[in-house]
């Protein structure tokens, strides 16, 4: 089987097509099952039963007002993953808006109310949002984005989304909403599942994708960056396998977990040739759970004592960053 290589794509989602390289074509959910934790990272394949943990989309949409539940919800009562995500705007305009958590609380008689005269969004957070913005929206806490935004969402791969302004999906959610006043979030928790990190450069820098708990995404900002990996035999020679060129707001590209070494450049337009770009990945992983038998083995030699301990993700943006324009 032949290697992976960088994928080029236009989302991160199961759907999502490959298109540069002998893999042209070939949807991600295919290349997974191919390539299992070659692509992924053996932990993370192993821990999400080889599904693709989270997706990566540009989207400029207004959206309906949203609310997802988290993984300790959604898991026993739906079978499916809670959803957590990140938002970086690429845009917006002077008088678009976007909506995030209550200013007051509220309790269940307040939003069922508010909801069916359809005036919800007086209650919420608004916010001008502007660009380079990033906001983390928790499980529980609805949200709505206004026409004029142009924003990268990273969030959990799961479908479980629920329209409060339909009135059986508000049902459905009233449980698990935070009805508590908050203030929106500008940065991820140290326990979110991934990061998303800005990162501007002047000059080439190496990274090392294997040392990272998982694959690792790159979307383009500005300017053009060029992505360069080993081939398989270890060199750096320009081929359609191993070489991408991400120009333009939002281009994206795929960065395998078997990737040993990956090159970024900037772009080599005029005097002082600059890029930034989004580079996010997967942390904090759990392990898996263990089986019955594996339990009984590890108290009978050890005591009961729990020898196994979660690995901290740190932060590798300000390894690669020119400045401190980054939001971890």
């Amino acid at each position: 089987m032949k290697k992976i290589y960088p994928l080029l794509l236009d989302s991160i989602t199961p759907e999502s097509k490959a298109s540069n390289g002998f893999l042209k074509d070939n949807s991600l959910d295919d290349l997974i099952e191919t390539y299992m934790g070659n692509l992924l990272g053996d932990r993370v394949f192993i821990f999400f039963q080889g599904n693709l943990p989270i997706t990566v989309q540009v989207k400029d949409q207004k959206s309906p007002i949203i609310v997802s539940p988290d993984d300790e919800t959604a898991l026993p009562r739906y079978g499916i993953w809670g959803k957590e995500r990140m938002l970086y705007i690429l845009s917006a305009t002077e008088d678009s808006s976007i909506w995030i958590g209550f200013k007051k609380n509220l309790n269940a008689t307040d939003i069922y109310e508010r909801c069916q005269s359809g005036n919800i969004l007086d209650a919420m957070n608004e916010i001008g949002p502007e660009e380079g913005e990033t906001f983390y929206i928790r499980p529980g806490v609805p949200f709505c984005i206004g026409e004029g935004v142009r924003y990268v969402e990273v969030a959990q791969n799961s479908p479980a989304d629920f329209n409060i302004e339909e009135t059986d999906q508000l049902v459905e959610a009233l449980d698990f909403i935070n009805l508590s006043a908050c203030n929106p979030e500008y940065v991820a928790p140290e326990s979110c599942l991934f990061r998303m990190e800005r990162v501007a450069i002047s000059k080439p820098q190496t990274i090392a994708p294997d040392q990272t708990e998982s694959f690792m995404a790159i979307v383009n900002l500005d300017n053009s960056t060029s992505l360069r990996a080993k081939d398989l035999r270890g060199t750096t020679e320009t081929t359609e396998e191993n070489f991408i060129n991400l120009s333009g707001n939002s281009s994206l590209a795929l960065i395998p977990h078997d990737i040993q070494e990956l090159t970024i450049s900037p772009s080599q337009e005029g005097e002082n040739p600059t890029s930034s770009f989004l580079r996010i990945y997967m942390c904090n992983i759990p392990e898996p759970p263990k089986e019955e038998d594996e339990e009984e083995d590890e108290h009978e030699h050890h005591c009961g004592c729990d020898a196994h301990h979660h690995d901290h993700c740190h932060d590798h943006c300000h390894d690669h960053c020119d400045d401190d324009d980054c939001h971890c």
